[in-house]
């Protein structure tokens, strides 16, 4: 079974593989509102390249991260894996 066929098991899959998914999601919500990879890394001011890479590798840094987020308007979600939580599990 291809660990990529399951994408909701994220458990068993190395963090390229979930990069790998998370490009492909943000590249079918690109299409929705941009025609091209150029003009979106155009409207978030990345190098076409770059964003390439990304929707193929899954792989950017973070604050590249950030402004795909942004450009699609997700900015909120990615904020919210950050907001300090009320109630802390000691380990």
């Amino acid at each position: 079974m291809n660990k990529l066929s399951n994408i909701n098991n994220y458990e068993f899959m190395t963090s390229n593989e979930i990069a790998k998914v998370i490009g492909k999601r943000v590249k079918t919500v690109r299409k929705k509102q941009f025609s091209s990879q150029k003009i979106f890394a155009q409207h978030i001011g990345m190098p076409e390249e770059t964003y390439a890479r990304f929707e193929r590798t899954g792989l950017i840094s973070f604050t590249g991260l950030i402004s795909v987020a942004r450009g699609l308007e997700n900015l909120e979600e990615i904020i919210e894996l950050f907001a300090k939580k009320k109630e802390v599990i000691q380990w």
